[in-house]
């Protein structure tokens, strides 16, 4: 009787091994047929159970399964996580097919691939949407996918970093960049963004840092000269990059935005060394013959000549009555340069008529000079 019941005790358990292995079978025989939603209930089923559950087949059928969900749009909807699934699963087959006996060069690796693959091109749709976080987020799991299989993928992770760095995320850019340095990828892009990033941090110290780094490397590039350009400008020392400038210049003539900085450098008060009324109305001058649109260069040049013209007008103010024909001489000066900023207050207003200075200033000058007509239209 004792043999008895132990024969029967095995045959219940060889009896529940077969039906979790029939399991994995009936999942294999579904994927094939294209049933997918069939071949996740039953596949899962093998992977949950205890005794199937180290089973690396059974893992390696779930990996597949679920990327077939994926990749298939009809049956996509049932289950949001389906690639990370897939991911998971194979990773798991080769971790327990210690012997390889499925063959992981064929049957498990080029898969994985796939899936940073597509990770890759979910990762290029959000960032055409401008949604650079999550763009970001997908380029890094595209990465840590071929790191998972001993391969570097420098492509996703410099589109990780530019992703945060277009979205300025700017801790997150830093930390991309810094694995892209870790991997040894040393381009210009990498210690301009960084530069960035740590001026949007307002960390000046680490923006020269890796703007001089940058320029030792890359000394003639027109990116990370721009930056130093910009780097140097917001912490109010211009005067050091004039040089970068000119010979920016020189590479890029027609860059009108290069012409305007250097306009605001030599048209900075503020700074005696380097305040030239000439220079800097030749440069913002220069900017809008290139583009006559540009509404900082017109405002600023305005602006200039309005500066100098009050200059003028305040010394013939302070003058004792008795220096009439003095007085009348400086504020003809003036008036002279006032008639030469007109044009360009005019231009400024018609392209941003809601700036309350630009009005202010216009109504001034039609005062000034008894222009009726134009005060009372601007009055309107």
């Amino acid at each position: 009787m004792k043999k008895i019941m132990m024969l029967v005790a095995l045959l219940i358990t060889v009896t529940t091994l077969m039906g979790q292995r029939s399991e994995r079978t009936n999942a294999f025989m579904y994927n094939r047929n294209g049933e997918y939603e069939k071949a996740r209930e039953a596949i899962d089923k093998a992977v949950e159970h205890p005794k199937t559950m180290d089973d690396a087949t059974a893992w390696m059928y779930r990996g597949i399964i679920y990327l077939n969900i994926y990749i298939n749009e009809d049956v996509k909807h049932l289950d949001d996580e389906a690639l990370e699934k897939s991911l998971v699963s194979l990773k798991r087959a080769m971790e327990l097919d210690e012997k390889d006996r499925l063959d992981k060069n064929t049957e498990i690796i080029p898969r994985i691939e796939a899936i940073g693959q597509l990770y890759f091109e979910e990762a290029v749709e959000e960032f055409n949407n401008s949604d650079f976080g999550e763009a970001s987020g997908l380029f890094l799991k595209s990465y840590n996918v071929a790191d998972g299989i001993d391969k570097v993928d420098t492509l996703a992770i410099m589109n990780a970093a530019m992703a945060a760095a277009r979205g300025e995320l700017f801790q997150e850019t830093i930390d991309l960049y810094s694995q892209v340095l870790a991997i040894g990828v040393s381009e210009a892009e990498v210690y301009r963004n960084l530069a960035i990033a740590y001026r949007g941090l307002e960390n000046s110290e680490k923006m020269m840092e890796y703007l001089e780094k940058g320029r030792e490397v890359y000394p003639d590039d027109a990116g990370l000269i721009l930056e130093e350009i910009n780097a140097y400008l917001a912490i109010g020392e211009g005067e050091k990059v004039v040089d970068d400038l000119k010979m920016l210049v020189e590479q890029d003539p027609e860059n009108f935005s290069i012409y305007f900085v250097l306009g605001t450098i030599y048209g900075d008060e503020t700074n005696e060394e380097m305040f030239d009324v000439v220079v800097a109305e030749e440069y913002y001058t220069r900017a809008i013959e290139i583009n006559p649109e540009y509404y900082d260069a017109i405002y600023n040049l305005g602006a200039l000549y309005i500066n100098e013209s009050n200059k003028i007008q305040i010394v013939a103010n302070d003058l004792p009555l008795s220096e009439t024909k003095k007085y009348e001489k400086l504020t003809e000066e003036a008036n002279v340069i006032i008639r030469k900023a007109l044009p360009y207050l005019e231009k400024a207003y018609e392209m941003n008529p809601s700036d309350a200075e630009t009005v202010q200033v216009l109504r001034t000058v039609y005062a000034r000079f008894n222009e009726v007509e134009k005060l009372e239209k601007l009055n309107e």
